[in-house]
């Protein structure tokens, strides 16, 4: 009994499936889409990532023009989860990709609610509205800070388009962001 309970803790730390074995039960795993108002396109882009509710609003870590500021709130008052294997972070648009977001305490805190899951952030959209001075390097070197702290960037960016409406662009991203997940 102790070598099954073994098997199973490998399995969830080294997210090996354990579906063949008949005596431990299938890891069941959940991929989800938090952030702004791109958050839903990802969705739509994506086969695996959906998000927690269509209805925005924290209790669903999404909302239409919101910042970092707002997800990290968000996510502090948001509950332990831990069959989240996969979070994408769609989230830096509306706050002009800042210096001065606390993205590390963002990741911090995805950590601890959701301790089993690889986290993944979506490069945001620039060259409209608030961010129509905004270029490629600034956008990218705003989530080069992501990846210091160890969570995968999903290439291409949304890019310099007004990223409202089921752009190809989503489907690029969706199709990117799911090759790049631990599949079940």
């Amino acid at each position: 009994m102790k070598y099954i309970f073994l098997i199973g803790l490998l399995s969830i730390f080294n997210r090996i499936p354990v579906s063949n074995n008949p005596i431990t039960p299938t890891i069941q795993c959940s991929n989800i889409i938090i952030g702004d108002s791109q958050s839903p396109y990802v969705d739509w882009g994506s086969n695996e990532f959906k998000l927690i509710n269509s209805k925005p609003g924290s209790s669903s870590l999404w909302e239409g023009g919101k910042t970092l500021t707002w997800l990290l709130s968000a996510v502090k008052a948001y509950k332990v989860d831990t069959t989240v294997c996969n979070v994408a972070i769609c989230i830096g648009t509306n706050g002009g990709f800042s210096k001065k977001d606390n993205i590390s305490g963002l990741v911090s805190e995805l950590h601890i609610k959701f301790p089993n899951a690889k986290l993944f952030v979506i490069q945001g959209s620039w060259g409209w509205g608030g961010v129509s001075n905004k270029t490629e390097s600034t956008v990218r070197s705003y989530y080069s800070e992501f990846e210091k702290l160890g969570v995968t960037i999903v290439e291409p960016p949304i890019g310099k388009i007004e990223p409202h409406g089921r752009k190809p662009i989503y489907q690029v991203i969706g199709k990117n962001l799911d090759s790049l997940i631990w599949q079940k």
